[in-house]
C-alpha cells in the first residue's frame, strides 16, 4: 500500500507542477503581450503624429500653391512662370510621397489590429481617409493645371506661335484607399 500512496503523491505533485507551470507561462506570456501592445500603441501614436504633421504641411503648401500660383495662372504669364510652377508642383508631389511613407508605416501597425485604446483605433481608422483625400486633391490639382497647359498650347497653336509647355507628369491617380467606393477629395 505504501507504493500506491507514493505513486499517487508523485502523480498529484507532478500534475500540480504541470498546471502551475502552464498557468505561470500563460501569465508571463499575457504580460509580455500586454507590454508589447502598449509599446506598439505608443509607436502608432508617434507615427500618426508624424502623419498629422505632414498632412498639415501638405495643406499649408496647397493653400500657398493656390494663393501664389494657381490663382494667378494667366496665358500671358504661364510661359515665363513655367519652370517655377513645375518646381512647386514637384515639391508638392514630394510632400505627397512623404505622406505615402507615413501611410505605409501606419498600414504595418494598424492592419488587422484592434487595440484596447479607442483613440489609437480611431487613428488607425482615420489615416486612410485622410491619405485618400490628400492623393485625390493632388491628382485634381495636377489635372487642373494640365488642363490649363493644354488650353494654353491650343491658344498658342491657334495664333501660330511656337510656344508650347509640357504637361506635369505624375504616376499618381485617384484612389479609394479605404475601400468605401467613394473617392474622398476627388473634385470633378
Amino acid at each position: 500500500m505504501n507504493i500506491r500512496k507514493i505513486a499517487y503523491f508523485i502523480m498529484t505533485f507532478s500534475f500540480v507542477l504541470i498546471v502551475s507551470g502552464s498557468v505561470s507561462t500563460f501569465v508571463i506570456n499575457l504580460r509580455a503581450d500586454q507590454s508589447a501592445t502598449r509599446q506598439r500603441m505608443v509607436v502608432v501614436g508617434d507615427k500618426f503624429e508624424d502623419f498629422s504633421a505632414n498632412t498639415s504641411v501638405f495643406e499649408s503648401f496647397r493653400e500657398e500653391l493656390y494663393g501664389g500660383v494657381f490663382d494667378n495662372v494667366y496665358f500671358d504669364t504661364l510661359y515665363s512662370n513655367d519652370v517655377n510652377i513645375k518646381n512647386k508642383l514637384s515639391n508638392y508631389e514630394n510632400l505627397v510621397d512623404e505622406l505615402g511613407k507615413n501611410t505605409n508605416a501606419l498600414d504595418g501597425l494598424c492592419k488587422d489590429m484592434y487595440y484596447p485604446d479607442g483613440a489609437i483605433n480611431s487613428k488607425c481608422n482615420n489615416y486612410k481617409s485622410i491619405y485618400e483625400q490628400v492623393i485625390n486633391y493632388f491628382v485634381t490639382d495636377i489635372n487642373n493645371y494640365n488642363n490649363n497647359v493644354k488650353k494654353y498650347n491650343e491658344y498658342q497653336k491657334s495664333i501660330n506661335s511656337d510656344k508650347t509647355l509640357a504637361l506635369y507628369k505624375t504616376d499618381k491617380d485617384y484612389i479609394d484607399y479605404n475601400g468605401d467606393k467613394i473617392f474622398d477629395g476627388k473634385e470633378v
